[in-house]
């Protein structure tokens, strides 16, 4: 007992694990407590232990020889060395370490428990009788009902007969065995056990008829008596339907209940559709007093058990069955359900207890606020409501499908227990086998799976049916109501998976509203989940690309290796991505702490500049000096086009799980609209970046320019010698060391701007087209380089709407002296008092040139296009500071 105390030792049989738990406490009220373990199992009897892990059987015939013998030459013990199905063997009647002796009331086969031990078996519905062809019916239900039945249940007399009195113990023979005890020869000996006088009491002759059906042909006691249904003519079915009707018919019968006066009247005509038209009233009111004036005056409530013996059995162990023993109120009984007098057939539609009846029947109690709901603690509070919507409600209530799932389905018709219940039909263990009754195919596939439910010691928690389904709201699985709970079912037990495939895009377009992304079922399968390291799972090396293909038609091996799961946050699992990612925080860091520290030195002398201004402003007309040419300027408007479009639709998909990025969604018309803006935005850019280097080629030849000249000058927007001077100069005037510096035609931080394009046109476009197009990005990288192109695109896309509307915001629109927003974009001109202050050494160069007069001029702006303008250039404007306003919430706020 060293080991078998263990409450958690268990053994797997046929791939069940099974508890070998021994219990001591129960063994010693066994006849069997005094003898060694060794005694009966034999293969434990070793030197050292553990003992051999598969023991032969019991064999109980070692001591119970004579029982054993008359076992085997009967009906049962062939069975079982023919290893028939459900053929029982000693254990099965007599229990393993919890034998009692027959002496015992807790024994299985002490007297009163004997019928019920048999009925396991040779009840109506059980196994062994939809199995086998047993010429008798409903035999624990007739003998319920038989003058031995009710003697041994109704009085209590263990006296009685039952099975093993007429059948024998271990020798059960059929009753067409000459040896058998019920034989037709061997019958009436197998009576008179009882009924000892049981010829005296018989004459030939009964009635004035010959009770032999012909000469010397002595009928058999069961000839008369059938078996199994033995019964008396009881005193009181001698009173009349009539007699009761006398009363029953009038309007004026009737009985007080708690002060409500309750009808009695019976209407004759009722019973005409009803199961029990041929059976007398005094039938079911069988407690009537023949001897009272009113004999019905000592009638009680109806016990149906006395003819549905085994539905009661089952009713009184159900939830609804205890709570009528306790007295509940709104506890239901057999008439609540079937009816009082008009007892209809189930098959009969007009029944409450037909098929497409049962939900409304069920419903009356347990909807919002009815009767189910008081006093319980039912987990279900409107099951009416919620089934209704289901698709098992919408398939009975809108299409009529009598095949469609009903309450009884599940719950059972009389044995209707609580989830936590383990005999429940609808426990976690049990409920697989109850939906496989419709889902057989589904259910094969789940029992194969790593989620069904096994018997194990840590005893986890296996998801079943219910728990992805649900019990009452089972949406239809092509519905979006379905799609869009499916991950975040799977999300309740696998959560660090689900948060890892919310940050990929196919996890950010799903919670966007976009169905057709992949979600968990989409690569592990519905209901044949299997670990990924089992080569039947559909995400096996061996099958995995097949999976991808389903939606990657050109998908090959390298593809596979994209990191579905993977995320930036585990260093030793995935150090590459980890890096990555820190280094484009350290970069987006470094830029906006830059940029965000030269944006406050600079606000100060922008104030002091737009003070001056105001003060040397006058009426005069204008000059204005061109500083943008017409091909600039609509450069320039694609690139807001595109640009705001991209960031748009770019950080809605980034900050997925914010409410505002849903509602954006809504407004593109969904996630593959604005998929589809998103990549005609990045055309249009990579339209004008191949423009511009067009057309700066252009120029280079047009001039006939030294390359050096050309990107080296002092016109060209690539950095050089004076702008590190500059720098280092505006700083000075930042803090009032110096003056001003002499700012040429493009300053640093406008070259930074337009680098900025190239830099962020390359990464950003690069990254993205492997983002668009990863099958062809895989026949050359292998496929967790699209994990870091996901980073890089999602980082540096951040950085650029971040610094363009910041930054640049500020440089070009929001510094004072050009607030609220500078036009020069749009006109292409700058007043010439403005240009001289903020490039006077462009100025200088233009007036040395000869080149001012070509490039001044009196600009005429109509008020129109100027409206225009603004509306336009404030539109943008005012987009990008929401979108920045929001992406700081989301990063403050949010779970990104």
């Amino acid at each position: 007992m060293a080991c078998h105390e263990d409450k958690e030792l268990i053994k797997e049989i046929n791939g069940v694990f099974k508890s070998v738990f021994v219990n001591l406490r129960v063994l010693s009220n066994s006849p069997h407590k005094d003898l060694d373990c060794t005694m009966c199992h034999e293969g434990a009897a070793v030197e050292e232990f553990p003992h051999p892990e598969n023991l032969s059987p019991v064999k109980c015939g070692n001591c119970h020889d004579e029982e054993e013998m008359e076992f085997l030459d009967g009906i049962h013990g062939k069975a079982f060395v023919n290893n028939a199905k459900y053929a029982p063997s000693c254990k099965e009647c007599h229990g393993t370490h919890d034998i009692l002796a027959n002496s015992n009331p807790k024994s299985q086969t002490y007297k009163m428990n004997i019928p019920i031990l048999c009925g396991k078996c040779h009840k109506e519905g059980a196994p062994v009788a939809r199995n086998y062809n047993i010429s008798e019916h409903n035999i624990l239900e007739n003998y319920s009902q038989s003058i031995h039945g009710r003697g041994l249940y109704k009085s209590g007399l263990i006296v009685t007969a039952t099975c093993n009195d007429c059948h024998g113990n271990h020798l059960i023979l059929p009753h067409t065995n000459t040896k058998s005890s019920i034989s037709v020869n061997n019958i009436a000996n197998t009576c008179m056990k009882c009924h000892a006088r049981i010829e005296d009491v018989h004459v030939k002759v009964i009635n004035k008829q010959l009770w032999e059906k012909k000469p010397g042909a002595i009928p058999a006691c069961t000839d008369c008596h059938p078996p199994h249904i033995v019964n008396q003519q009881n005193i009181v079915e001698t009173i009349s339907d009539r007699s009761c009707l006398k009363c029953h018919e009038k309007e004026t019968a009737y009985k007080t209940v708690n002060g409500q006066r309750i009808s009695l009247k019976i209407d004759v005509n009722d019973f005409t559709g009803s199961m029990h038209n041929n059976i007398k009233c005094v039938k079911c009111h069988s407690d009537v007093s023949v001897n009272l004036m009113r004999p019905c005056e000592t009638v009680k409530k109806v016990d149906c058990s006395s003819c549905h013996a085994e539905v009661s059995e089952l009713y009184f162990e159900s939830g609804h069955g205890r709570a009528y023993f306790e007295k509940s109120e709104n506890a239901p009984y057999c008439t609540d359900c079937h009816g009082s007098h008009i007892v209809k057939s189930k098959n009969d539609e007009n029944s409450p207890t037909y098929r497409m009846s049962i939900p409304k029947l069920c419903g009356e109690c347990h909807k919002q606020d009815g009767k189910a709901t008081h006093g319980t603690d039912l987990k279900e509070v409107d099951a009416m409501a919620d089934y209704s919507k289901s698709v098992h409600g919408k398939g009975v209530t809108e299409k009529g499908l009598l095949s469609s799932a009903i309450c009884t389905d599940c719950h059972t018709s009389h044995h209707v227990l609580k989830e936590e219940d383990p005999n429940s039909s609808v426990n976690p263990r049990n409920v697989p086998l109850t939906c496989a009754k419709c889902h057989k195919g589904i259910y094969d596939d789940y029992v194969a799976s790593d989620h069904a439910i096994h018997l194990d010691k840590e005893n986890k928690k296996y998801p079943t049916c219910v728990v992805c389904h649900s019990a009452h709201t089972v949406s239809e699985i092509d519905k979006d109501e379905f799609m869009t709970e499916i991950t975040l079912q799977c999300g309740s037990c696998h959560a660090k998976l689900t948060d890892s495939y919310m940050e990929t895009y196919h996890g950010k377009a799903y919670t966007l509203g976009y169905l057709k992304a992949a979600r968990c079922s989409d690569c592990h399968g519905a209901h044949k989940i299997l670990n990924v390291s089992n080569p039947e799972s559909s995400v096996s090396k061996k099958n995995i690309l097949v999976t991808c293909q389903q939606c990657h038609p050109d998908a090959n091996n390298r593809f596979t290796g994209f990191l579905t799961h993977a995320t930036h946050n585990n260093r030793d699992e995935y150090p590459i991505l980890y890096y990555v990612f820190w280094g484009m925080t350290f970069l987006l860091v470094g830029v906006f702490s830059f940029f965000g520290l030269h944006t406050l030195m600079w606000l100060p002398r922008s104030l002091k500049e737009r003070r001056r201004r105001k003060q040397h402003e006058t009426s005069e007309k204008k000059l204005y000096i061109r500083r943008f040419s017409k091909s600039q300027r609509a450069t320039h408007i694609f690139v807001i086009i595109s640009f705001m479009t991209l960031a748009l639709t770019g950080m809605m998909l980034k900050f997925a799980n914010m409410p505002w990025a849903k509602n954006l969604a809504s407004i593109f018309g969904g996630v593959e609209n604005a998929g589809t803006l998103h990549r005609f935005a990045a055309v249009i850019t990579f339209g004008y970046f191949f423009f511009h280097l067009g057309s700066l080629l252009y120029t280079k030849y047009k001039k006939n320019i030294k390359v050096s000249e050309f990107i080296f000058s002092g016109s060209s927007l690539m950095f050089n010698k004076n702008d590190w001077r500059d720098f280092v100069d505006t700083i000075k005037w930042f803090v009032g060391k110096g003056p001003k510096p002499q700012y040429g035609r493009w300053t640093y931080w406008e070259k930074f701007d337009y680098m900025a394009v190239f830099w962020g046109v390359a990464v950003i476009g690069l990254t993205g087209l492997m983002l668009w197009f990863p099958e062809v990005a895989t026949k050359i990288l292998p496929g967790w380089v699209i994990n870091v192109a996901h980073i890089i695109h999602s980082d540096e896309a951040l950085l650029a709407v971040g610094f363009i509307f910041t930054i640049h915001f500020f440089n070009t629109h929001f510094r004072p002296e050009a607030f609220p927003m500078d036009t020069v974009i749009f006109t292409g001109h700058v007043p010439v008092e403005e240009y001289k202050t903020d490039r006077p050494k462009e100025y200088e160069d233009l007036e040395n040139s000869g080149k001012i007069k070509e490039v001044t001029t009196e600009l005429a702006i109509s008020k129109t296009r100027m409206r225009v303008i603004k509306i336009f250039g404030f539109f943008f404007l005012s987009l990008g500071i929401i979108l920045v306003l929001l992406i700081l919430f989301s990063l403050l706020f949010g779970s990104n």
